[in-house]
């Protein structure tokens, strides 16, 4: 009974985990993007530009919610993430 407790929890933690990935990322995406679409239409004028430096913001904030997440993973499943 306390073995499957303790795997359930283990589950539960991982499941955790997932949602707040999902939420992080999902947040900091939206983020960049606004942030970088703001400064576009304030400093840039043609449409290709301001496209490109949104999708700079968005890519900047997708990468910085990754990069968080894997330093999240990492103390949390080592196992899966090692190199062999």
């Amino acid at each position: 009974m306390a073995k499957e407790q303790k795997v359930l929890a283990k589950e539960l933690a991982l499941d955790a985990k997932y949602d707040q990935l999902f939420e992080t990322t999902l947040r900091r995406t939206v983020y960049g993007t606004g942030v970088a679409g703001l400064l576009s239409l304030l400093v840039l004028r043609g449409g290709q530009s301001r496209a490109i430096l949104t999708s700079f913001g968005a890519g900047a904030g997708f990468g910085s919610a990754w990069q968080k997440c894997s330093q999240e993973f990492d103390d949390l499943v080592p196992e899966l993430l090692k190199t062999k």
